[in-house]
């Protein structure tokens, strides 16, 4: 499937709506390219992860407020994470693969060591799932795409052996962008006219295999 054709077909929702959901992970994204940490910070990566869809019934996220990602934001901004901030003039590369696994390590830790309470349950802590970590760093440093439900089932129809946030996957989304870089790059410039805005590799592999595992639901659905 042709990348160019399928990042336009995102782009309609951004283009039609200045409040749609996908939105989100501009306004989060734009906050943390900042060189410094404010209180802001955990406010708006409480609400990106909420408008991407992490703050579900179920969520321990749900039972705390924003507050809880200040740790995460403290890790963010430390020397070695701000190394992986993707921006027009800095992008990830295959060496960055360690770098991406230990930042995801750090994270689980933090989440994982802050318990939640749900009605008359005993207290649980935050689970640290992939989706979660992936999002998280998708949004504020732009990274590593979100690996969510779409984006998996995407990968299985791009025939991506490995579907799970780990160097092996990382490995192979590597490959993937090396195979495709030229189109990566139309796909980034087409952004930049569309939206004015510059979308770093993996945000652009994020929209690509996210679409694609969409699709394919919706054509489940009408089939």
């Amino acid at each position: 499937m042709r990348i160019i054709p399928t990042i336009e077909k995102y782009l309609i929702g951004i283009m039609t709506d200045e409040f749609h959901r996908f939105t989100s992970w501009d306004n989060c994204h734009q906050a943390f390219s900042a060189s410094q940490q404010t209180e802001i910070h955990s406010l708006e990566l409480a609400f990106y992860l909420a408008s991407w869809g992490m703050y579900r019934g179920s969520s321990g996220l749900l039972q705390k407020n924003h507050l809880i990602h200040r740790g995460a934001v403290d890790i963010l901004f430390s020397h070695e994470s701000q190394k992986l901030k993707c921006n027009s003039k800095n992008d990830v590369v295959r060496s960055n693969i360690p770098d991406i696994l230990n930042l995801k390590i750090k994270l689980a830790n933090h989440y994982r060591n802050i318990y939640f309470t749900k009605g008359e349950e005993k207290p649980k802590s935050i689970s640290p799932t992939d989706t979660l970590l992936s999002k998280i760093l998708l949004g504020t440093l732009g990274c590593v795409p979100a690996f969510d439900r779409y984006f998996i089932d995407g990968l299985k129809e791009i025939k991506i052996q490995n579907k799970v946030f780990d160097d092996a996957s990382l490995d192979e989304l590597f490959d993937f962008v090396e195979e495709n870089r030229t189109e990566i790059k139309d796909a980034q410039k087409l952004i930049l006219t569309k939206i004015n805005k510059f979308y770093p590799i993996m945000k652009i592999l994020d929209m690509y295999f996210w679409q694609i595992g969409y699709d394919k639901e919706l054509m489940q659905k009408q089939g």
